[in-house]
C-alpha cells in the first residue's frame, strides 16, 4: 500500500546564508532542526483540517452522505498518534503514517485518487448479520410497499385470505437479510452491480508552501541558535 508522505529536504528551499548557516550546524542539530520543522508542518496540516481547506486555501468538496454528529472529514487521521516523522536524517525527514491502511487512505483523499471497489468487498467492509431480526425501517417499508401475509384461514368461497402485515408481525418473523431482498423485490429494482468505481474529490490536507517551510526553518534555525548548548 502506498503512504502519503510529506518529504523535506533543506537543499533547493533555502538561501545561500541559510543554507551556510545550517552546515555550520552538527549532525544532531540538523535533525533537530527537520524533526521540529515536520511536527510544525504536522500542527498546520492539523489546523487545515480543522477548518476542511486545502493547501491553496480553498475549502474541501463536502461529503456526499451528510450524517448527523458526523465528525470532520480526515480528523481521524492527523491526529499526532498516527502522523508523526518516520524517517529522520541530518538531511532529510519525512512525514507520514507507519501504519499503512492509514497512508493509503491519507494518499487516496489527499491526489483524490479513483478506487475500484466490488461487491464482495461492500460486504467484507460492512459485514451484516442477515439472520438478525428485521429493523423498525425495514419493516414499516415493506408494510408501504405492501407486503401481505397469508392467513391461516381461507374465506367462505373456500379461497385464500391475504391481509396486510403489521410492522410488528415483519420485525417478530422476517429476518434482516429476507427483509432487503423482500424490499428489492416488491420495487422491481434489479441486480446491482457486481463492481464500480469511487472517485474521492481531492483534499490536498499534508504538507506547506515553500514560502512556509522556509520560514519555518528560519524560525527554528533562529531558536536553535540562540538556544544554550
Amino acid at each position: 500500500m502506498a503512504r502519503n508522505t510529506f518529504d523535506f529536504r533543506m537543499d533547493g528551499m533555502l538561501d545561500v546564508k541559510t543554507q551556510l548557516a545550517l552546515l555550520e550546524l552538527t549532525p544532531k542539530l540538523r535533525r533537530r532542526l527537520l524533526n521540529t520543522v515536520s511536527k510544525r508542518v504536522r500542527s498546520m496540516s492539523n489546523q487545515r483540517v480543522r477548518k476542511q481547506t486545502n493547501l491553496d486555501g480553498s475549502a474541501y468538496e463536502p461529503a456526499k452522505a451528510k450524517r448527523k454528529g458526523r465528525r470532520k472529514m480526515l480528523s481521524g487521521l492527523i491526529k499526532n498518534k498516527y502522523l508523526n516523522v518516520v524517517q529522520l536524517s541530518d538531511e532529510q525527514a519525512t512525514l507520514g503514517w507507519k501504519n499503512g491502511l492509514q497512508g493509503w487512505i491519507a494518499d487516496q483523499h489527499h491526489h483524490g485518487r479513483t478506487e475500484r471497489m466490488t461487491a464482495a468487498m461492500a460486504r467484507k467492509a460492512n459485514p451484516v448479520n442477515v439472520d438478525a431480526p428485521s429493523t423498525d425501517e425495514q419493516a414499516k417499508r415493506l408494510r408501504r410497499l405492501g407486503f401481505r401475509i397469508r392467513l391461516p384461514r381461507v374465506n367462505k368461497q373456500g379461497k385464500t385470505r391475504w391481509q396486510r402485515a403489521s410492522v410488528n408481525w415483519i420485525k417478530e418473523h422476517v429476518r434482516f437479510g429476507q427483509a432487503g431482498l423482500l424490499i428489492r423485490a416488491l420495487k422491481g429494482d434489479k441486480p446491482g452491480p457486481t463492481s464500480w468505481d469511487i472517485k474521492l474529490p481531492k483534499r490536498d490536507f499534508l504538507g506547506a508552501s515553500p514560502s512556509e517551510v522556509s520560514h519555518l526553518v528560519h524560525l527554528v534555525l533562529q531558536q536553535i541558535l540562540n538556544s544554550p548548548r
